[in-house]
């Protein structure tokens, strides 16, 4: 009985000791001194690009919290004003949507023109951002340390050197992460054969520089032919044969039912001789910039395919991957049609061109 009496006795003192750690009064709120900005130690900023860090660790902190920038001082000490100076600056004043928003004029009511910091805080969750006017700060190179002000129920706290911003220079206008480049065979009762399907993928970094570098040793090149428009973009899509020659852009369509492609989240259509054109208001573009864009061309038949170079330098030499076998005799190939699923952001304002070269194919039938 004795046991059992100084067992419970140990079990009121642990429930008692644990109430009162945990004790719930009416004191305000806490506000941790160890707030910090999740990710790496240094931000390194490209002049003219547009971009956020991670959000705060907030420690425990009670919220809401609301964060502002209290200074920015340069490798002297000494504030510098560049990062508290507005800019105008084209913003979104409603959401985008790419079903509705169709038509230039549906768009512009969207956007507006605003004197805008070039670099700021969120308020709610303490994530640094920046615009492209950052393009107008000085002095690549310079490092920055960014104090910031935290408030809450608890009061208001000053937390210096949260956020260190090396300026670096200007930032990539346009960024390629990953295209698919297809030759597409098509049969009688609709079935299709992927016969050529060379894929650049997000982690082949050495592929993804040669689009950069316009090397020519991938089928895709992007690059810019004009700085007009000096607000939003234009864009030309562009696809050719083995020779250069253009296939009709009246024919290029978003691939299929339920896929999205750069003309869903673009206005102005012109089917041109050099290309389908499209343009929107502002950058970055596409809004959603996750997009990947399912493009194809149109339908044609066997006279201007070289199928028989196409079966020896893909399925013998190994040009370019494929993803299906060359279909026997009996399963009655018909036409065929060219695709390329691509995902590609530009930040940079002007008119860009996306241009496809399909090998083994010839416009004029002559091969």
């Amino acid at each position: 009985m004795l046991m059992k009496r100084n067992r419970l006795f140990l079990g009121a003192f642990a429930l008692a000791g644990l109430a009162a750690c945990s004790e719930i009064t009416d004191a305000p709120g806490f506000l941790s001194p160890d707030i910090y900005l999740k990710g790496t130690d240094t931000l390194m900023l490209p002049l003219g690009s547009k971009g956020s860090t991670d959000v705060a660790w907030l420690d425990g902190s009670s919220m809401p919290v609301e964060f502002s920038i209290e200074n920015v001082r340069d490798q002297n000490g000494a504030r510098s004003e560049q990062f508290f100076r507005e800019y105008l600056y084209r913003t979104w004043t409603q959401p985008y949507n790419n079903q509705t928003d169709t038509t230039l004029e549906l768009v512009n009511a969207k956007l507006r023109e605003m004197e805008m910091p070039a670099f700021t805080i969120n308020p709610v969750n303490g994530m640094i951002q920046y615009l492209e006017t950052t393009r107008n700060f000085e002095k690549p190179g310079d490092v920055f340390h960014v104090d910031v002000k935290v408030k809450n129920s608890s009061g208001e706290r000053i937390y210096p050197d949260y956020a260190t911003v090396k300026l670096t220079e200007k930032g990539k206008p346009f960024e390629f992460f990953r295209a698919t480049t297809a030759i597409i065979l098509v049969n009688g009762a609709g079935e299709t054969r992927f016969t050529l399907y060379d894929y650049i993928p997000e982690e082949d970094l050495a592929r993804r520089q040669n689009i950069y570098d316009r090397n020519g040793k991938e089928l895709i090149d992007i690059y810019k032919i004009s700085e007009e428009p000096s607000t939003g973009v234009k864009v030309l899509i562009q696809y050719t044969d083995a020779e250069g020659q253009i296939f009709d852009s009246k024919e290029y369509a978003t691939y299929a039912t339920g896929t999205e492609s750069y003309f869903d989240y673009a206005v102005n259509r012109q089917n041109t001789a050099e290309g389908a054109l499209i343009e929107f208001p502002v950058t970055p573009w596409p809004v959603r910039q996750d997009l990947l864009s399912y493009l194809k061309g149109g339908t044609m038949g066997f006279d201007i395919l070289d199928t028989a170079s196409l079966r020896q330098g893909v399925y013998v030499n190994e040009d370019y991957p494929f993803l299906d076998p060359w279909p026997e005799d009996t399963w009655g190939a018909e036409k065929w049609y060219i695709r390329l699923r691509s995902r590609i952001v530009f930040y940079e304002s002007g008119t860009w061109v996306i241009s496809c070269r399909f090998p083994y194919t010839h416009l004029d039938g002559t091969f």
